[in-house]
């Protein structure tokens, strides 16, 4: 369950239903299995000239899902944390920035998604592999929101409203 106040999970926790969450994959492969593949690129050409072969990519800018997930891949090690920001659903498919707080400038973001949870919907933003150290969350306005603290081998849970 998420709650209101920060806390840590050790290392060996696996995903659970009390742990709502959501990740992206990219499948290049082509084959038939039953589901459909999505990519972030939109449809484009390759183009080959000689021995070199062309690309006319078209930036596409990414739009939130708004179909709830179920699970997320989360990535945590000697080094390496992960952080669950529990929000509302007025947040739903907004952008919520980090920074380590000593590195500004190194900012990262994730949008806050429905989240299919034991006792329903929830809204939450994963982050799912984050260097171990202090976080600043950010408010939409770019002022910090909070701190935390995300150590090496767990899951760190706060939030932001």
């Amino acid at each position: 369950m998420l709650r209101d106040a920060s806390h840590s999970a050790p290392e060996d926790v696996r995903p659970s239903p009390d742990v709502p969450g959501g990740a992206a994959s990219r499948h290049d492969d082509e084959h038939a299995h039953g589901h459909e593949h999505h990519s972030l690129v939109a449809p484009h050409e390759h183009h080959a000239h000689g021995d070199q072969v062309h690309c006319d990519h078209v930036p596409v800018e990414a739009v939130a899902p708004t179909t709830p997930s179920r699970a997320v891949v989360i990535n945590v090690g000697e080094h390496l944390g992960a952080l669950v920001l529990a929000s509302n659903e007025e947040r739903s498919g907004t952008e919520v920035e980090i920074h380590p707080v000593s590195r500004p400038d190194a900012r990262t973001h994730v949008w806050v998604l429905p989240r299919e949870g034991r006792d329903g919907i929830v809204y939450a933003a994963i982050f799912p592999s984050l260097e171990s150290g202090d976080y600043a969350i950010l408010n939409v306005d770019g002022s910090i929101a909070d701190v935390v603290s995300v150590p090496p081998t767990r899951v760190t849970y706060a939030r932001w409203a």
